[in-house]
């Protein structure tokens, strides 16, 4: 079975955010006909995460499937669970330095040239998605309604503080700017 590696400037709270790794020229179908996704540093874009050296391979994930990109005919890589890596120079070792940035892989031979054991991998969860936006009629943002187990436990308190730093990051202004008002 074959795995996809990717080389990305993204970390895994952007991946989060974006419900996935993405976005990618890939053929879906390969894709989701994978077992995992290794992710490698890329360094080289403006936008860059700089919390890991250029060319490490800093999390493998399992596949869960593909969604469409809002990129005109690119994909967004959705996954399940992750574990950290830290395998310097990982690009070269697994892609030989290709200028392409995704590359497949029998997993075997991933698994052989990374030194990895699946058993010895600390799995965790893609949990705690922040709520999704939408936008209603008039152009008001809306959040989903909380359920009584998110009021309660301060979820809720978490999804308008997210809600206000994405309001914020999107409009290029400060988070204390943005006022949140919840009629239930």
């Amino acid at each position: 079975m074959e795995s996809v590696v990717v080389y990305t400037g993204k970390d895994l709270r952007r991946m989060r955010e974006e419900g996935g790794c993405g976005h990618w020229t890939a053929s879906a179908i390969r894709v989701e006909a994978a077992e995992y996704l290794v992710c490698v540093r890329n360094r080289r874009e403006q936008w860059a995460a700089m919390d890991y050296e250029h060319g490490l391979a800093f999390l493998i994930a399992k596949i869960s499937g593909t969604k469409a990109s809002p990129h005109a005919a690119r994909i967004t890589i959705e996954f399940s669970s992750y574990a950290i890596l830290d395998v310097p120079g990982a690009w070269q070792l697994l892609a030989k330095g290709q200028r392409f940035p995704v590359a497949y892989l029998e997993t075997d031979e991933l698994f052989r040239r990374l030194r990895l054991k699946e058993d010895d991998l600390d799995w965790q969860p893609l949990v705690g998605e922040p709520p999704r936006i939408r936008v209603a009629e008039g152009g008001t943002p809306m959040l989903p309604a909380p359920d009584h187990a998110e009021l309660t436990t301060g979820g809720f308190t978490k999804a308008i503080v997210d809600a206000k730093r994405k309001l914020a990051e999107s409009l290029g202004i400060a988070s204390e700017k943005i006022e949140i008002t919840i009629r239930l």
